[in-house]
């Protein structure tokens, strides 16, 4: 079974792909992001998750929201079971579902990507999903079933979010380091140095490189260049000409922006357009 936890930075061409994991998991996950949105439902272990500089330890029948594009990792505490059930979804089919893609949206607003509800509502949400991994994919329409099922989840994982009042979330994170992350995301499109972050928020800039390196895991610079990668690939996926996203995205040499495309999606932005 490919890692459901690291998986893959490419097009999920499916609408959806759901995992059920039960492991001892040593594996020491790298900093990674990819072109769907992903939901986690932790079941149980030690283990916590860092997304976009946020670190939050997770407690049973948490949901965590990773959206695409959000930079994160696992981090697995202990030799103790860890167990969840993590599912892929294809974030265009999302857009075009009725708004179903509101709970990431709502969740990158507050840059909150945890939920921790009152146990029966959790026990809700994840009897439906349970229901979905074991429904029969051979009898009589099981694909239509399966997919009423999903989107009755995503339904209910949406109205959790929107109307959210559960219970306190524990997480870790800098403030001074989320308002970096903020202005780099908001002005992608700019010319982003080291010299004019660090005169924005009054840093020295070698202190600012430690400090985004250690809490977040990249060097401001990577972080950047990831940013406007994936930046670029949804204004490709929506139609852009890949010269139109190059610009948009902040890079000012198409040259340049070819070769960091095809070193981080695996295909020029042609090939990529053609798998959508």
């Amino acid at each position: 079974m490919m890692d459901a936890e690291y998986g893959k930075r490419g097009y999920l061409k499916e609408n959806y792909r759901i995992f059920n994991i039960n492991d001892y998991c040593r594996q020491d996950f790298r900093f990674h992001y990819h072109e769907f949105d992903k939901i986690i439902l932790f079941k149980s272990g030690k283990a916590s998750y860092i997304i976009e500089g946020k670190e939050y330890c997770l407690k049973p029948n948490d949901i965590l929201l990773v959206r695409h594009g959000d930079i994160h990792k696992p981090v697995i505490k202990s030799n103790v079971p860890y167990e969840r059930i993590v599912i892929w979804i294809n974030s265009s089919f999302l857009k075009s579902a009725d708004g179903l893609s509101a709970c990431f949206d709502k969740a990158a607003e507050n840059h909150i990507h945890l939920i921790r509800l009152a146990d029966n509502h959790a026990k809700e949400i994840f009897s439906i999903i349970e229901k979905l991994i074991h429904e029969d994919s051979d009898i009589f329409a099981a694909k239509l079933m399966q997919d009423c099922i999903f989107t009755e989840f995503m339904i209910l994982i949406n109205r959790a979010v929107i109307n959210y009042n559960g219970i306190p979330i524990d997480y870790k994170s800098d403030k001074l380091t989320d308002e970096i992350i903020e202005y780099i995301n908001n002005h992608l499109s700019d010319d982003l140095t080291l010299d004019r972050i660090s005169n924005e928020f009054y840093l020295n800039r070698y202190y600012l490189m430690h400090k985004f390196k250690r809490i977040t895991g990249k060097t401001i610079y990577n972080y950047i260049i990831s940013k406007r990668l994936i930046y670029s690939a949804s204004l490709i996926s929506s139609g852009e000409t890949a010269k139109t996203a190059c610009f948009e995205s902040g890079f000012n040499n198409y040259s340049v922006f070819l070769k960091a495309f095809k070193k981080e999606f695996g295909c020029t932005p042609s090939e990529f357009s053609r798998q959508i």
